[in-house]
């Protein structure tokens, strides 16, 4: 009994022997450094810029339920441009929203309001007609709610600008055909914003 305790202590005593070795070695070989200039970091340009066209605003003033056919050609489009006003650097992406807004709120129901949101520049693409109450929902910041006075923020169009690039948009709003006289009266408050990212 007394020999295997010898045993014992002597396979535990070599153990130690190896680990502390190990870890003086260890101790010993590594290089340990300290940072003595400061980090930099560049950044590249971010910034867009966003004009309406002469038309000013959108004026829906004693308008009346009508067809897609006939509001485009009677209707004068709201136009606006987005700029990426840099030189250089990454592409910004872009979301062009319209929101409704909660002074003074709108009264007219959105499932009666259709949108159009057509690409002018720097090429021509038809984009797709819809309900703005069917419209995807996009997801803005509660504060940037609160201090741009916005109810819902609804997504028309996503895109992305190259340095020096633009594009122009057309966006055509009217009251649906099938809407009753129940919208006899009512308005609608509501506000473009774009919204860029990387």
């Amino acid at each position: 009994m007394r020999s295997g305790y010898k045993v014992t202590l002597g396979i535990l005593t070599i153990m130690i022997l190896v680990t502390i070795t190990i870890g003086t070695s260890y101790s010993y070989y590594s290089i340990a450094s300290e940072q003595t200039d400061p980090n930099e970091l560049a950044t590249t340009c971010f910034d867009i810029s966003y004009s309406e066209g002469s038309n000013g605003s959108i004026n829906l003033a004693t308008t009346y339920p009508m067809n897609e056919t006939n509001a485009l050609s009677r209707l004068t489009p709201y136009e606006f441009t987005i700029t990426n006003t840099c030189s250089t650097g990454a592409d910004i992406n872009y979301a062009v929203t319209l929101n409704t807004l909660t002074n003074p709120a709108s009264t007219l129901p959105l499932s009666t309001l259709r949108y159009k949101l057509n690409q002018t520049s720097p090429t021509s693409i038809t984009g797709t007609s819809g309900l703005l109450g069917s419209a995807s929902v996009y997801d803005l910041n509660a504060s940037i709610k609160s201090d741009e006075g916005i109810d819902t923020s609804y997504s028309l169009a996503t895109g992305s600008l190259a340095p020096g690039s633009s594009v122009t948009y057309n966006l055509y709003l009217w009251i649906d055909e099938n809407a009753t006289n129940d919208v006899m009266n009512d308005t609608f408050t509501g506000r473009v914003l774009v919204y860029s990212y990387m």
